[in-house]
């Protein structure tokens, strides 16, 4: 499904992470990362992901900085969180998908491929 992709994977609780990058790796992509902060994550985009799954909140706080990169660079991206988009990014970018944990892996390997398929 993911066909070699590079896909960029911002999660700061390393279960769902692993989860994430089994997922990925089981649907023929490449995971970069997981990065637990919004420092690793923006060190990750150097390594020029064709896609990404972001958390909404990581150790060191909201996504957004990561998110706003990506966009920048147009990168699809998906955000899987328990809570919801931080309310400037929702502002900024109210188009980014959101899964809301708990959903399963499956489901956000279908959304973030769609995304690059669109692309």
């Amino acid at each position: 499904m993911l066909s070699g992709k590079r896909i960029l994977v911002a999660e700061d609780n390393e279960w769902i992470a692993a989860g994430l990058v089994d997922a990925i790796i089981g649907c023929d992509g490449v995971a970069l990362g997981p990065a637990q902060t919004t420092t690793a994550a923006l060190a990750l985009i150097l390594e020029l992901p064709d896609g990404a799954i972001l958390d909404a909140n990581l150790l060191d706080g909201p996504i957004t900085p990561v998110a706003r990169a990506l966009c920048d660079k147009s990168v699809p991206l998906v955000i899987f969180t328990g809570l919801g988009l931080p309310p400037d990014l929702q502002r900024l970018h109210p188009d980014i998908v959101v899964i809301l944990k708990p959903a399963p892996y499956e489901t956000v390997i279908r959304a973030i491929a769609a995304h690059i398929r669109e692309r």
